[in-house]
């Protein structure tokens, strides 16, 4: 049972899910085969298939008014600019870009929208959107010989809302200006074996904390461990998980090379915080590890190396 399994770690899960939620748009963007131009047009475009009537995005984002006079809550939809791809869906010699878009109104939900954007020229429409549910994690989304295939993680029959566990792949046509469902299936549950097949970056040590592009870190998972260059030397670390995104890594061990300081700096810092790690998620095809830091919930942020595919 999925909540007997977390009930000894609950409280803490939840709150890594929350700050995973909180960051979904977050990081450095890395857009995928949407070039600036079009990027420019997609974050200040109008939505429709969110609310009862389309929203209209400035610099990525629409904030509708507060609920109560003065008060904080209030509609908001963000263009998440780290995961996008776009192709000919139609055949009819012009690109369509599919683009992701998060909605919340300041409570514990976040929305997750799948939106199909057309370009005929330089007239950008978008003609087509589908909510994909509360809470769920995107692991990957591809376009091939126009039909989408999307990898993400939903609520399984025993989930909570916060935590959910099973992994899905849904395949999508854009038939008539419309995200016609082509396969919907459920490809088991989340575990430690989702983070393999995959050389993973590091982008960030915390929330806009953005790690040295000079230094090489990264992470490789195979079954058991993980291995990679940790900026100046090569380390390995066993790693286990009794549970759904539960991951313990360490002892950390390595090769004892001498580097520059600055980059020595950032190696110590990561192999101090990798035993720290308790937790992982995916955020828009990007990695998550959560940990603690001075009694707070933090996380790395990783993307995946160019020969990602969701397993």
């Amino acid at each position: 049972n999925f909540n007997m399994l977390f009930s000894s770690n609950f409280i803490r899960y939840v709150s890594f899910v929350v700050l995973l939620a909180s960051l979904l748009v977050s990081g450095c963007a890395s857009v995928q085969h949407v070039n600036e131009t079009s990027l420019s047009y997609l974050k200040n475009l109008s939505y429709q298939g969110i609310y009862a009537n389309p929203v209209t995005l400035k610099d990525g984002v629409y904030e509708g008014q507060a609920f109560v006079t003065g008060g904080d809550s209030r509609p908001r939809v963000q263009l998440v600019e780290q995961l996008m791809v776009s192709g000919d869906m139609t055949d009819d010699g012009f690109d369509e870009a599919a683009v992701f878009l998060t909605e919340s109104a300041g409570g514990s939900g976040s929305f997750t929208y799948l939106a199909i954007v057309s370009n005929s020229g330089s007239n950008y429409q978008n003609i087509a959107t589908r909510n994909l549910g509360d809470r769920v994690q995107v692991r990957a989304l591809q376009l091939a010989e126009g039909t989408l295939i999307l990898d993400f993680i939903t609520a399984g029959p025993d989930d909570a809302m916060c935590c959910p566990s099973m992994k899905m792949r849904t395949t999508y046509r854009l038939v008539d200006n419309r995200l016609q469902l082509i396969s919907d299936k459920q490809i088991g549950p989340v575990g430690l074996q989702d983070l393999e097949g995959v050389k993973w970056s590091l982008v960030e040590f915390a929330q806009n904390e953005a790690v040295p592009a000079e230094v090489p870190v990264d992470a490789v998972f195979e079954k058991n461990r993980v291995v990679g260059s940790s900026g100046c030397n090569r380390y390995f670390a066993g790693i286990k998980g009794s549970s759904p995104y539960q991951i313990k890594i360490g002892p950390v061990a390595g090769t004892r090379m001498m580097c520059p300081a600055a980059i020595m700096q950032v190696e110590d810092r990561y192999l101090a915080t990798l035993e720290k790690v308790g937790q992982f998620g995916f955020s828009f095809g990007r990695l998550m590890l959560g940990y603690k830091e001075n009694g707070k919930d933090q996380r790395m942020l990783f993307k995946p190396g160019p020969d990602m595919a969701a397993q």
